[in-house]
């Protein structure tokens, strides 16, 4: 019996594709010719190979596009446990900040209300003067050697008033809806939005369920990630042994046409002769036939 022997040695296939036995039975080549294919240069020209190529890629896409989903909500847990924990800490200093806004309130409107004022005194009654006006004869003015005299302007002029002084400035209302934290200042109070409550054991009791969900999450990713491994790897199996196929039938008709009685890979010859070649008319039989 007459075997065509086609060694598969692939660089890009798995270590397990082997070689490939051609039995040819109904070659009636006398010569015993020896054949030879370049097995890569079919692997690189042939469409049949780069389609392969590209659907299995497409599905390593696929397998990633899945995982990047799941760490996406891997992520989303571990950035709300993160504010849940945030929380929890304003939460438990919040009573004592809510008090120290309350003392610093109080002070400051004790601060901004006036002063008593004392009771009005009576005034004390003033000193009757006469208000007509003395009479002094030219006469005897001149008797007494003195000569007149104008009034003096400061003695005419009332003597002034002194402004009264300005009232104390206010203190700044204080504003009810803020809370100053130290060395940040005042801030909304809008600005703390729970995602709980403001009650420490309800945050602890959310905190506790968005571990455990974070947890599940993670268990499932590792145990997509493995299955993900085995289907991958079964796939390109598959699309191999299905390729090599293609090629065992193509190339096993090609030798029987041929009459070549032994076909072997072109890395394993020392020499050959360019007529027993059949790496072109195997790659336009596999075009042609659409295998």
């Amino acid at each position: 019996m007459k075997k065509i022997i086609f060694l598969a040695l692939l660089a890009a296939l798995p270590p397990g594709a082997g070689a490939l036995e051609l039995l040819l039975e109904d070659n009636r080549g006398d010569s015993g010719t020896i054949g030879y294919v370049d097995i890569d240069k079919v692997f690189k020209e042939y469409s049949g190979t780069s389609g392969a190529r590209d659907q299995f890629i497409t599905e390593i896409k696929k397998k990633e596009s899945e995982a990047a989903a799941l760490k996406t909500v891997i992520y989303t847990f571990k950035a709300e446990l993160d504010k849940l924990r945030q929380e929890r800490e304003f939460a438990l200093t919040l009573p004592s900040l809510m008090e120290t806004r309350k003392s610093v309130a109080d002070a400051a409107a004790a601060a901004a209300e006036p002063p008593a004022q004392p009771a009005a005194q009576q005034p004390a009654p003033a000193t009757q003067v006469s208000t007509a006006p003395a009479q002094v004869s030219t006469a005897a003015v001149q008797e007494a050697g003195a000569a007149p005299q104008a009034p003096s302007p400061a003695a005419q002029a009332p003597a002034p008033v002194p402004a009264p002084a300005p009232a104390p400035a206010a203190a700044p209302a204080r504003r009810l809806d803020t809370i100053d934290l130290p060395g940040v200042g005042a801030v909304p109070l809008p600005n703390f939005k729970f995602s709980v409550s403001t009650s420490v054991p309800e945050i602890d009791a959310a905190i506790a369920k968005k571990e455990s969900d974070l947890k599940q999450s993670e268990d499932y990713l590792r145990v997509f990630q493995r299955q993900a491994e085995r289907e991958l790897l079964d796939y390109e199996s598959r699309k191999n042994e299905a390729l090599l196929g293609k090629i065992y039938v193509a190339l096993k008709e090609l030798a029987q046409k041929e009459e070549v009685s032994v076909v072997v890979d072109k890395r394993n010859i020392l020499f050959g002769q360019s007529a027993v070649d059949l790496t072109d008319k195997l790659l336009e039989k596999l075009e042609d036939t659409g295998l």
